[in-house]
């Protein structure tokens, strides 16, 4: 094979410049990086050869081939753009073939990928699986062919509709099978399938290298991405799509109502007391409040007549910007009954606070029935929620009280992660942690400085003098 087309990125990587290098045999170029495959006839080169092939579109002839990504693609995600272009081109001749598994097969090799595998929502939207799969470690994967949304990557990704990427792909408590860790799959890239604004599935890749660049491979996968919908749609019909997410309630740090369309803030509110009106409601979690108890917490130095009337016009103000935020909003999500007031949670959405509190106390369960693994998995879910304390746009101090109680489990869960990790001697992660914590303003100094100390003394973690709280 002679060098037809030398991109730049490859250029870079082997310090060889494209008038040197078009128009002489591959082999001759690829064996000083010890490339092995492109002597041999073989149509898909190894996983454990120095780079990938992959035919050619029809009419072109010869093959394209390209390096590992740790070689071809350190640093800019950008060096990724000519692979996926050419990448774009092979997959279409599978797709033209109606193979769902050549198309998988052509983005592991696109890719220098161990293993490729490919889910999609089953009837009735609750499940996710396995439609997909090739590699050389395809057994192991096999392991579980189908997971509930919300669980593993598949379920996670499809539920959440957002990648996951590691290069510590053997701690990472977020994936089930374990057979896949033992096969020895280092790095993982998984992104969801999205059509139409919606969520039908998950792709994911695994490497036996841990030095993969994430960034990368989640631009090639991005080229990769309507094929495979394309491909799933051919080969198993049209896969069930995921319904519309449902908003999402911030209410740890700034408040927001985060849609799919758009993000409503503060200034979205034209009353500040119709905001305060819906954080109190909200903090209910679905209980009744009572007239005299919200005009207490709302105006609290005005006569009982006179908070009825404000609250009426709060509460007026309130539905009319959940209407316009909200599919169904309004009248139906606020409840006005005999003089109490309660806000639809389910109808609501996701409410951050309340799903950082659930898994808290999953985690804390799973703990005390000596599942270490299953709770580190709640805490990885709770804890990046946490972005800061309760309602930290609003003034009135009748939110210090539940301020207080979630900057209490904040810091209860930052606490158990701490002792999770030090239990399995890994005091690094444990610095890690609390490195994170740092990085908003609700860990005190004491008390930071108390853990710090009792990381530091299990002597797992030399230079930790410099993980100190601020002054």
């Amino acid at each position: 094979m002679r060098v037809r087309i030398w991109p730049e990125a490859t250029a870079r990587a082997l310090g060889i410049p494209e008038a040197r290098a078009t128009g002489r045999p591959c082999w001759e170029l690829f064996d000083g990086a010890g490339c092995g495959a492109c002597r041999s006839d073989a149509r898909d080169a190894s996983p454990a050869s120095r780079c990938a092939r992959l035919p050619a579109a029809q009419g072109e002839g010869g093959w394209l081939a390209w390096l590992p990504p740790a070689r071809i693609a350190g640093g800019s995600p950008g060096s990724a753009f000519h692979e996926s272009l050419l990448l774009r081109g092979v997959l279409a001749e599978c797709l033209a073939r109606h193979s769902l598994d050549e198309t998988l097969e052509a983005i592991r090799g696109a890719c220098a990928a161990d293993d490729c595998e490919l889910f999609l929502l089953a009837p009735g939207g609750m499940d996710v699986v396995l439609r997909g799969c090739v590699g050389q470690d395809r057994t192991a994967f096999l392991e579980r062919t189908r997971m509930p949304l919300g669980i593993g990557y598949p379920g996670w990704i499809t539920a959440t509709g957002k990648p996951l990427t590691t290069n510590e792909f053997q701690a990472d408590h977020r994936f089930q099978r374990e057979s896949v860790k033992r096969s020895g799959i280092r790095t993982f890239i998984g992104v969801p399938l999205v059509e139409h604004d919606r969520v039908m599935g998950y792709l994911g890749l695994g490497w036996k290298d841990e030095g993969i660049p994430v960034d990368w491979g989640l631009h090639l996968l991005g080229a990769a991405h309507p094929i495979a919908v394309a491909a799933a749609r051919l080969t198993h019909g049209a896969p069930r799509l995921s319904a519309p997410r449902a908003p999402t309630i911030r209410c740890l740090g700034a408040f927001a109502i985060v849609g799919q369309a758009r993000t409503l803030g503060v200034a979205a509110f034209p009353r500040r007391k119709a905001l305060d009106l819906l954080r109190h409601l909200i903090l209910a979690r679905g209980t009744a409040m009572s007239r005299d108890a919200l005009i207490e917490h709302l105006w609290p130095e005005i006569d009982p007549e006179s908070g009825a009337n404000r609250l009426h016009v709060a509460l007026h103000a309130l539905r009319g910007v959940l209407r316009q935020a909200l599919p169904g909003g309004g009248e139906s999500l606020v409840q006005h009954r005999h003089g109490h007031y309660r806000i639809d949670v389910d109808a609501l959405g996701p409410v951050d606070a309340f799903v950082f509190a659930d898994a808290l106390d999953d985690a804390r369960r799973r703990a005390r029935e000596d599942d270490p693994d299953g709770a580190l998995g709640c805490l990885e879910q709770a804890l990046p929620l946490y972005q800061g304390e309760l309602f930290a746009d609003a003034e009135d101090v009748a939110f210090e009280a539940p301020r207080q109680r979630f900057r209490h489990r904040h810091r209860e869960a930052l606490q158990l992660l701490v002792d999770l990790h030090l239990r399995r001697g890994r005091a690094d992660a444990a610095i890690e942690a609390l490195t994170r914590a740092r990085e908003f303003t609700v860990v005190d100094t004491d008390w930071h400085d108390a853990l710090t100390r009792k990381v530091l003394e299990r002597g797992r973690l030399q230079g930790g003098r410099a993980v100190r709280s601020r002054p």
